[in-house]
Formats: structure tokens, C-alpha cells, sequence
């Protein structure tokens, strides 16, 4: 009988396979041999990564009743995915900053990021390949593949040879948007915008770091940033509006965004963004706005003229202890909704027309030369084009009400007498001071509602 089936030696795997550890009982009179384990190794599949060193120390020095490490597999190693690195900012906040006075510091607003000519704007790391492991039975275990990304794509930019690095080609402003960028000129003016310069009309983002005097006009597919007044001028953008210091606008300023509009104030100025606005104080100004205003800061005050967002408005003074006559309104007044049924109306007719087409165009498919398959051919192009943008105007109107729902006037605190409060299609005035509350809408009414303390 050998030591082997007399003392019953162990090998416990770990749950992984990849290590084993062999115990041995202290024997009575016959040791170990290199043959006995040999053996119980063979009994438990493990063929790979054997310490043959290790073994030998146990059978010659005998080390006994304790677990020792005598066989590793190999661990597979990740490859590594490719990376761009990027060397220009992505995450700015163009929101502004309070201070610790509770005033709006609109200088901390940053609306472009800008590179320049020969500028690495972009590293490229390649994957890294993994390495395959073995464990102990001698099974491959597959590593994770590292993957190389695609070339960055868009304009402004070059590409070196070896497809690692990009630069700059330009001056201008970068974005980021996935694995594209783009980098635009910016017009860029030192001082005031004023006759000798011009009205503007640009194709990217217009920065002015002085005002803007009246009688121009300012246009820009991008965004605009005044440091500066802006005075009786109109501006006119394709995303956000910048205004550090404000606008006297002398009834004669226009002021029109399709993303947000931030500014210190507005006076005497109508004032129109798709997106959000938020300002300090609104002094008889006329203000349309796609989703919510937000007036901050210490005056946060809207004073006479008409105000009106479709989601909410939040200040702390509505009106004045003049009584100044100011209209604030949220949500959607009924011709909204007057047109959202005639858009469902006409939309149904053209749904109908276009069957009859069909109708008409699957009786004349084999005469092609047949005039009345022409003319339908025409009006089922012309009344496609009508039901396309008939149900985008409609699908917009239906969003604009869906955001609109819930919404609320926050007053932190006070309204004034002379305040016409709107929400939807209903009206409410303030005849006495109230302090601290919320305008809603329950059902066919406008409460008043107090703002917790």
C-alpha cells in the first residue's frame, strides 16, 4: 500500500481553478515521493501551472498537516479600450454664479470655449490587446478584446498622419457632440458695437465686450455675449443670449433667443426665448418665453408690462407699492387650444384625401401616360407636404400644453395691488398686498397659496 491510499492526501482548487493547495497528513512510518503526487495531481485535472519546486520542498523537508500553495494559473489581462483624451474644456456651466450677497454674478457666465490655431485639441490612445490565461486543468480563458474608437468626425480640425493627435485648423469656438467637434469663427468685437462698426449678421457666435448703441442690429446663428449696456438695439440669436449688464431699451430694444436669455436687467425692452430667461429685475417690459422664468438676485422684481412663460415664473416682487399696472401669465390662452382643434380637424381631412389619392392612383398604376395620374401624382405631393407640417405645428401646440401643466407663479415676497395674475385662459387682480405664496390652478380657479415658511 503506498502513502498515497494510506494517508489520503488533499488538494483543494480554489472555485476559480486557478489556484490548488495540497495538504498532506504526517505519515506514520513511509513517507511521500514525487510519484504520489504526480499521481494525485493527475486524479484532480490539473495538468497547468505546477510548482514542481514547491513540491519538492514538501517531500524532502516534509511539511506536513498544512496547506500549501503548489500550482497558479495564469489570469487572463483586459485589453484596454481606446480613448480620446481632450484638451479643451466640455463640462462649463452656463449658468451664473450667486454671490454670497444673494446678487447674480453674470460675469461667471461662460458661453464658448475657444481654441486656437495649432491647438492640440485631441490625443488619441490606442486599445491595448489582452493577454489569454490558462487555469490549472489547462482551459484558455479568453481576455476581453480592447476596442479602438473611430476617428473624431466634424470640421475645424486636422488629423495627423498617425491618426493621433488633432488640431486646430482655426481660431474660433470648439464643440462637442458625441464623436464629432466643430470649430466655428467667432466674430469677436474688442469695444462698443456701434455705427463704425455696423449692424452684425454672422454664421456662429457674435462675443461684444462693450455695448451695443442703439439703432444696430445684431444676428448670429450662434450665441451672443455683451459685456457691456445694450441700449435701443435689437438682437436676435440662434442659441443663448448673454447680456452681463443689462438693457435699456428705451421701448425701442429687441431682444429674441431660440435657447435661453440671461441678463442683469431689462428695462423698457420686449424680450422673447424659446428656452429659459433669467434676469435680475424686468421694468415694463414685454417677455414671452418657451419654458420658465427666473428672476434672481437681491431685486428679483418684475414691474409693470406683460410677462409670460409657459411653464412657471419665479420672483420676489410682483408689481410695486405704486400699483403700476404688470400682467404676468403662465401656460396657454384659449386660441392655443382653438388651434389644436383646428389642426386635428384638417389633419383628419388630409389623412382622408391622401387614401382617396391612393384609391385613385391604384386604378391608373397602368396608365402611366394618363394625365389624371399626373395631377394626383402633383396633389399627393402637395397635400403630403400640408399633412407634414400641419402635424408638426400640432404636435409642437401639444407639447407646449403638456409642459404647461402644473405650473405655477412663486412670489417670495410680495405682490402689490395693480397685478394681473394669468394661468391658461383664467384671470385673477391683486387688490391687496399679499406676501410670500404661489399662483395655481385648481380646476377652474386661481388660488393663492402660501409658501411654506
Amino acid at each position: 500500500m503506498t502513502a498515497l491510499t494510506r494517508y489520503d492526501p488533499k488538494i483543494r482548487l480554489s472555485n476559480d481553478s486557478m489556484k490548488a493547495y495540497l495538504y498532506l497528513p504526517k505519515p506514520d512510518f513511509e513517507g511521500y515521493n514525487l510519484d504520489d503526487i504526480t499521481e494525485i495531481l493527475q486524479q484532480n485535472g490539473i495538468s497547468y501551472g505546477i510548482n514542481d519546486q514547491r513540491i519538492r520542498e514538501m517531500v524532502e523537508q516534509q511539511i506536513y498537516n498544512q496547506e500549501v500553495l503548489i500550482a497558479e494559473g495564469d489570469p487572463a489581462e483586459d485589453g484596454i479600450d481606446g480613448y480620446y483624451d481632450y484638451k479643451f474644456d466640455m463640462n462649463f456651466s452656463k449658468k451664473p454664479k450667486l454671490r454670497p450677497d444673494g446678487s447674480v454674478d453674470y460675469w461667471s457666465i461662460k458661453m464658448v470655449e475657444m481654441v486656437t490655431e495649432g491647438q492640440v485639441i485631441a490625443e488619441y490612445h490606442k486599445a491595448v490587446q489582452g493577454k489569454d490565461g490558462m487555469n490549472l486543468k489547462g482551459k484558455p480563458i479568453l481576455a476581453k478584446r480592447g476596442r479602438d474608437l473611430v476617428p473624431l468626425k466634424g470640421k475645424g480640425f486636422e488629423r495627423s498622419e498617425d491618426g493621433l493627435t488633432y488640431t486646430s485648423q482655426m481660431d474660433g469656438k470648439i464643440d462637442k457632440n458625441g464623436d464629432r467637434i466643430v470649430i466655428l469663427p467667432v466674430y469677436e468685437i474688442s469695444g462698443d458695437a456701434d455705427l463704425s462698426v455696423g449692424n452684425i449678421d454672422f454664421r456662429g457666435d457674435v462675443i461684444i465686450h462693450g455695448s451695443i448703441c442703439s439703432g444696430l442690429v445684431v444676428k448670429a446663428t450662434g450665441s451672443v455675449t455683451v459685456d457691456g449696456i445694450v441700449e435701443g438695439a435689437s438682437i436676435e440669436a440662434g442659441k443663448d443670449i448673454v447680456l452681463r449688464s443689462g438693457v435699456m431699451g428705451a421701448s425701442r430694444a429687441v431682444i429674441n433667443s431660440k435657447g435661453n436669455i440671461s441678463a442683469k436687467f431689462f428695462e423698457y425692452t420686449r424680450v422673447h426665448a424659446n428656452g429659459t430667461i433669467q434676469a435680475d429685475v424686468f421694468l415694463n417690459c414685454q417677455v414671452s418665453c418657451g419654458e420658465s422664468i427666473i428672476l434672481s438676485g437681491r431685486k428679483a422684481s418684475i414691474i409693470g408690462g406683460e410677462v409670460g412663460a409657459i411653464q412657471s415664473i419665479e420672483a420676489d416682487i410682483l408689481g410695486s407699492d405704486g400699483e403700476v399696472s404688470t400682467s404676468v401669465k403662465i401656460g396657454n390662452d384659449l386660441a392655443v387650444r382653438r388651434r389644436i382643434g383646428i389642426l386635428q380637424n384638417k389633419i383628419q381631412v388630409e389623412k382622408e384625401n391622401l387614401a382617396r389619392i391612393e384609391e385613385g392612383l391604384k386604378i391608373l398604376q397602368d396608365k402611366k401616360n394618363d394625365p389624371r395620374r399626373t395631377d394626383l401624382l402633383r396633389v399627393k405631393i402637395r397635400d403630403t407636404a400640408l399633412l407634414a407640417g400641419d402635424t408638426a405645428e400640432l404636435e409642437k401646440l401639444e407639447d407646449q400644453v403638456a409642459r404647461a401643466r402644473g405650473g405655477t407663479i412663486r412670489v417670495n415676497d410680495s405682490v402689490y395691488p395693480g397685478v394681473c395674475v394669468e394661468i391658461d385662459e383664467l384671470r385673477i387682480k391683486v387688490k391687496e398686498k399679499q406676501r410670500r405664496l404661489e399662483f395655481v390652478r385648481k380646476q377652474d380657479k386661481i388660488l393663492m397659496c402660501a409658501l411654506e415658511a
